[in-house]
């Protein structure tokens, strides 16, 4: 038994039309590749774990090492994406400006996130009395951004929660539109988990502004 059950939803599907091709932001062992494959997905990985990597290219997939934040595939490559608690430990708004980037119009992706409520079960719940530590700066290093635009020091600053105002900000900066935004329980009212989709518009209604 998890101490997320309950938070995580059991009945997420993600899916794309057959022939799309479509990246997993931090791939690990590939269980994802592997599932949307078998629908017929052309799927693309991208991680930092070498062994990670090492395992998914045994089992005859396609896999990259490099950084959400610069990942290296061109323009308007992809129909799809999926990043599945990725984001807080990225710089995420280099990370949506890379999705942008990578999707063709009408192109969707995936994404899952921690929200606020995450780190504060951490804080006030901790499975082991450590992580209360780990919450308490993953909430300081949020707020410290947020204010700020700058992060705490080291690995102080590694983490981050994503909140859906500032999601919705980076999403109308880089041509992409939320289509769905399905909530998953709350710790003391705050979300735990944030699962959107958004889309790629067409180029004639980017708006930057």
């Amino acid at each position: 038994m998890s101490e997320w059950d309950g938070y995580i939803l059991k009945d997420y599907r993600i899916h794309f039309d057959p022939e799309t091709v479509v990246l997993d932001v931090g791939c690990g062992q590939g269980n994802q590749m592997k599932e949307l494959a078998h629908q017929g997905s052309l799927m693309i990985g991208i991680d930092l774990d070498l062994s990670a990597l090492v395992h998914c290219r045994s089992e005859g997939l396609s896999v990259l090492r490099a950084y959400a934040e610069q990942v290296p595939l061109k323009d308007s490559s992809l129909d799809g994406i999926v990043c599945k608690v990725v984001l807080p430990y990225t710089r995420e708004e280099q990370v949506i400006r890379e999705f942008g980037r990578l999707l063709k119009p009408g192109g969707r992706c995936y994404l899952q996130c921690h929200g606020a409520g995450y780190y504060l079960k951490y804080l006030l719940q901790p499975p082991v009395w450590k992580q209360s530590f780990y919450g308490l700066r993953s909430l300081v290093n949020t707020w410290t951004w947020a204010i700020t635009g700058r992060r705490l020091p080291g690995f102080m600053g590694d983490t981050i929660y994503q909140s859906r105002r500032r999601l919705a900000k980076y999403f109308h900066q880089n041509g992409l539109s939320l289509l769905d935004d399905t909530h998953s329980d709350r710790f003391l009212g705050f979300p735990v988990f944030t699962y959107q989709i958004i889309e790629k518009r067409p180029h004639n209604v980017i708006n930057r502004a």
